[in-house]
């Protein structure tokens, strides 16, 4: 019994066998046919809009048939960008039309795509062809249901010498469906990768333009090279990301113009330009040519808001900013410190406006230029004895502190050449008004001139102590004293020329009593 069951499993064994064979071989034969390398032939060569060749096919049966091209040529195409490359592509027919034609194809997947994009030295965008052409018909062939790219590669190629080219970035592990319209082609939902960050988006590619549309939810710092690079700037080394940020971008290549021009939105809770720390960054941004452009550009700083504009022009090497910016109630003592890592010895709150310029990678006191207007409330200037200077001129010993402390301050301020120079400057301290002219330079050196102007009521105790003072009174009852304010901020030098100024008052006491005498 034992040996017949043996006998009766042996031969259900080998007619399984049999079958199997058998229909391996029928499934071979029903696909190793032209027609689905005729027809994989015409869906690449539609997609790229270039003749596409298969070099060779290879069947497989297990786990489902299929149809594996390879040895894949694109006319015309060659390594070098711009340039489109397969490596292989899967048919996956159904099984069931293998025996009934026409044969019905599930899928087309299109693996190993490398699209190399090139930027020449001009600035100028180079794609590859990429326009869907006549498939010439269905002619009873193959049915093809979907085509999908998996594994796809975008590579961004910068033209920086003769002779000499360099990879800028890349858009990694590109999945999508592909649709091939009567005027383009379609990728999409796109899911791939930049540097580390996932991205999701469609893409699509006519004969006027190619355009990519993607999200991203966390870019990290690691990833900001290759996502700048995309568009083709590179990472300035100031710029930092310290948590990270989300950002939503559009591109376009315009093959007549061959320019590229972005736009997007930035969400950035912690972002670094060195050595600031800018707090939840939002603005939408655009790039046309050689123009990037931030407006308007919010974030806080220092306790304080900004908001602005900020453009960045590529043309150049190196490459300028500019800004058009207001900063509001900001931490001036410690904007300054943080800007310039040293004690700026002021404090108080600040706002700013300010129309500025200069090169990126470049020392900020070396390069920055353009005008700003300061106004500081309720602040300080430490180590800075300027009150104290003047009440012991006009020997009034109140307030002998070494610190400036007052209500206001107010300039405006031209920039360049390592110093900020002013002809404004209003300082508000109690009873006493300061107004001068000169510079401020960024190595701390002082170089001002102007007044110290008293109110009446601090005038006439003045005026007590020192009776010469009486002539120096204007028409509003204030002493007016020539003042000059040298050294460092470190180390400042005060000068109130009094002599100076009672020759000026009596002066013009004698002139009043002559226009008294010839009016008599």
């Amino acid at each position: 019994m034992l040996l017949r069951r043996g006998r009766l499993a042996l031969a259900g064994f080998l007619t399984l066998l049999l079958l199997a064979t058998g229909a391996m071989l029928l499934v071979r034969r029903a696909l190793d046919g032209g027609s689905l390398r005729s027809a994989a032939e015409v869906r690449l060569s539609a997609m790229l809009g270039e003749p596409v060749r298969i070099g060779g096919m290879t069947i497989g049966v297990f786990p489902r048939s299929s149809v594996v091209g390879h040895r894949i040529t694109v006319a015309g195409g060659t390594a070098a960008a711009p340039s489109v490359q397969i490596e292989r592509i899967t048919l996956l027919p159904k099984m069931r039309s293998i025996f009934r034609p026409p044969i019905v194809i599930d899928d087309v997947r299109v693996e190993g795509l490398v699209v190399s994009v090139l930027r020449d030295r001009t600035g100028h965008w180079h794609v590859p062809t990429a326009v869907p052409a006549p498939t010439g018909g269905g002619g009873g062939g193959p049915v093809v249901r979907e085509v999908h790219v998996a594994g796809a590669q975008i590579r961004v190629i910068d033209d920086i010498a003769p002779g000499e080219r360099r990879q800028a970035s890349s858009i990694e592990a590109l999945d999508a469906g592909v649709v091939s319209t009567d005027t383009g082609l379609v990728l999409s939902p796109v899911t791939a990768r930049i540097g580390s960050a996932a991205i999701r988006g469609t893409a699509r590619t006519d004969a006027a333009a190619a355009h990519l549309e993607f999200a991203a939810d966390a870019v990290t710092d690691a990833d900001l090279p290759a996502f700048l690079g995309i568009i083709g700037v590179t990472r300035p080394d100031f710029l930092r990301l310290r948590a990270p940020a989300a950002a939503a971008v559009m591109l376009t290549i315009d093959r007549r113009t061959s320019r590229l021009s972005a736009r997007g939105t930035l969400r950035a809770p912690d972002l670094g330009v060195e050595p600031l720390r800018l707090q939840e960054v939002e603005t939408p941004f655009r790039l046309d040519a050689s123009q990037l452009a931030f407006d308007p550009l919010v974030f806080r700083l220092h306790g304080g808001t900004h908001r602005g504009r900020v453009t960045v022009d590529l043309s150049t090497t190196p490459a300028r900013w500019g800004l058009d910016s207001r900063l509001t109630a900001i931490d001036l003592g410690g904007f300054l410190k943080t800007l310039s890592g040293a004690d700026a010895r002021i404090d108080g709150t600040a706002g700013v406006s300010a129309v500025l310029h200069g090169r990126v990678n470049e020392a900020l006191a070396d390069t920055v230029a353009g005008r700003a207007r300061v106004t500081i409330t309720d602040g300080v200037v430490r180590q800075f004895p300027l009150l104290a200077t003047i009440n012991r001129a006009v020997r009034i010993t109140e307030g002998d502190s070494r610190d400036t402390r007052f209500e206001r301050l107010t300039a405006t301020l031209a920039l360049g050449s390592g110093r900020a120079t002013t002809d404004d400057l209003v300082l508000e301290a109690g009873q006493v008004r300061v107004e001068a002219a000169g510079s401020i330079g960024f190595d701390r050196v002082l170089a001002l001139r102007g007044k110290a102007i008293l109110s009446p009521e601090r005038t006439a105790s003045a005026i007590q102590r020192v009776r010469e003072l009486s002539g120096l009174r204007n028409s509003r009852g204030e002493l007016e004293i020539p003042l000059t304010i040298s050294g460092t901020l470190d180390a400042p030098s005060f000068r109130l020329d009094l002599k100076a100024a009672i020759g000026r008052g009596l002066r013009n006491e004698l002139r009043r009593r002559l226009d008294d005498f010839i009016r008599r």
